[in-house]
């Protein structure tokens, strides 16, 4: 039986949000990086990573890519959780520290603004310090809605 939540002007089942919860199991990059979903909802998305010292860059910091990797991973599942196969159009991530290495990433985001075809997303990217959230980026993202159906295209 499928459960439907209206969200703006979205229609959300709770069979979408567990086809893309699916479907992230099948992302290999995200395997990769080790990221890990904590939490998905129709406008919210909780992950994590731990940054291994693999991902340091030249400096002996974590690298750039690893901190976008973990954000652009949540934008990819909540911007995905419709059962409409959606693109990027536009990315934007400032950095505001640098992370420890071996420090456990964090990343929660949300749904900023929607219509039926344009999906506006904010994530921020903090570690915790003594229990307080340590900024370490924002990103903001823009989405195309395709209009074709993920679980059309299994």
């Amino acid at each position: 039986m499928k459960v439907f939540k209206q969200c703006g002007n979205l229609l959300f089942s709770m069979d979408s949000i567990a086809l893309v919860k699916d479907q992230f199991e099948q992302d290999n990059f995200a395997k990769i990086l080790g990221v890990v979903l904590d939490e998905l909802t129709a406008k919210t998305v909780k992950m994590h990573l731990v940054l291994d010292p693999k991902m340091n860059n030249l400096f002996g910091r974590p690298h750039g890519g690893a901190i976008y990797g973990l954000a652009d991973a949540a934008f990819s599942v909540i911007g995905n959780n419709d059962d409409n196969l959606s693109v990027a159009l536009e990315c934007s991530i400032n950095y505001h520290s640098s992370p420890e290495p071996g420090s456990v990433l964090h990343v929660e985001g949300k749904l900023v603004a929607s219509s039926r075809r344009i999906g506006t997303y904010l994530f921020n990217l903090y570690t915790l310090d003594a229990g307080e959230k340590k900024p370490i980026a924002t990103m903001k993202s823009t989405l195309y809605r395709t209009g074709k159906k993920i679980s059309d295209l299994e």
